[in-house]
């Protein structure tokens, strides 16, 4: 699990951020890192509990990080109710047990605020279950949602509304992100063989109500059809993370049977999304259900059109589709890529992107640090 020990300063209240952190690089695990490199330049003392359950390269950040598997978290959390904690909680994990107790050390002293980046709205909750909802709501000092919808989520469920502020989770890539070196080459030979690509990321093999949670299959047959129209045209799709690997077969397996298999790269290594978006001539995130993604507004970010799903409300600028439609989805994607070759799209004004987020992460270390 891991051991640290933090120089506890009274003037500067310690925090524990507890989430996941890359690899692999997921929306949440990105928006904790850069949270963190933001937390060191202002000397905010922090540590990480990664619950990704991933192994991570020995040294890799200065600041202490310690390893829980996904599976025990709870068990985790309610552990260190008991032993010496950082006077701030700050929670990324999206399961109630957990938020639940971290809860807890409310009753500590402790200041407890938890980041809820996504809500499935099918969640169905027994008695007790809701009862240790209504518990968290109370006990928890804060709720950050980080959009309209997952705010009204919260406040069904009993979240008090004087609790809950609206901040989106997109933190600007920094300098360390955007370097194409951090991209593999063959990458960027294949962008080379292509007139133009489309960039989608996600794991494969996840499921939600009967459908690919991340349209890995719906990126696969648009593109077979848009293929077929367009012989210049490419497909890279970044994998986050895979829980069954014979879906990812099928997919394979599919694709090689419309004779396009070489012209749609899988991309295993973990690497930073930032610094294909800026070349993509399209980014499409065809979810099955979804929260305020990161990589929807870090396509904005870098002016690439975003084609995505309707199952939840959008930034503005994107194109959406029904949700699950296929005939929909590339259509959508066909008059995207289309107006991208006639009209290249520009990036988002930096400066003015950069005092808006700026705006929100500040909002951010203020209800943290509840000043």
């Amino acid at each position: 699990m891991g051991s640290y020990e933090l120089q506890h300063d009274r003037r500067k209240p310690s925090i524990a951020i507890i989430g996941v952190y890359p690899p692999p690089l997921g929306g949440i695990s990105v928006h904790i890192k850069r949270l963190c490199h933001i937390l060191t330049e202002r000397d905010i003392p922090f540590v990480v509990v990664d619950g990704s359950g991933e192994p991570k390269p020995s040294g890799q950040e200065e600041f202490p990080i310690i390893r829980v598997p996904t599976g025990e978290i709870e068990r985790w959390c309610l552990r260190y109710a008991f032993r010496r904690n950082e006077r701030i909680v700050f929670n990324h994990f999206l399961r109630w047990k957990v938020r639940f107790f971290l809860s807890l050390l409310k009753l500590k002293g402790v200041r407890v605020v938890h980041t809820v980046h996504s809500y499935r709205s099918a969640e169905q909750f027994s008695a007790l279950e809701r009862l240790m909802i209504r518990l968290t709501g109370r006990l928890s000092d804060h709720f950050i949602a980080v959009t309209e919808e997952v705010k009204d989520r919260l406040l069904h469920v009993g979240v008090p509304e004087h609790k809950i502020s609206v901040i989106p989770a997109f933190i600007p890539p920094d300098a360390s992100e955007s370097s194409d070196e951090l991209v593999p080459d063959e990458v960027w030979s294949f962008f080379g063989r292509h007139e133009q690509v489309i960039v989608a990321n996600g794991g494969i093999g996840n499921m939600f109500n009967g459908a690919d949670l991340y349209g890995a299959d719906l990126c696969v047959e648009a593109f077979i059809r848009l293929a077929r129209e367009h012989p210049g045209l490419g497909c890279v799709y970044g994998i986050t993370h895979v829980v069954d690997e014979t879906g990812l077969g099928k997919l394979q397996r599919r694709l090689e049977e419309a004779g396009v298999a070489e012209r749609f790269l899988w991309v295993h290594e973990q690497m930073p999304l930032y610094p294909l978006l800026r070349r993509a001539d399209l980014f499409v995130r065809p979810t099955a259900s979804d929260g305020d993604a990161l990589s929807i507004r870090e396509a904005l970010y870098a002016g690439t059109p975003v084609v995505t799903s309707d199952v939840v409300k959008r930034p503005s600028g994107v194109i959406t589709f029904r949700n699950r439609d296929l005939e929909d989805f590339t259509a959508k994607c066909r008059a995207a890529l289309l107006s991208a070759k006639e009209t290249p799209p520009q990036a988002a004004e930096p400066q003015s992107a950069a005092s808006d987020q700026a705006a929100y992460v500040e909002q951010v270390i203020r209800i943290l640090l509840n000043v």
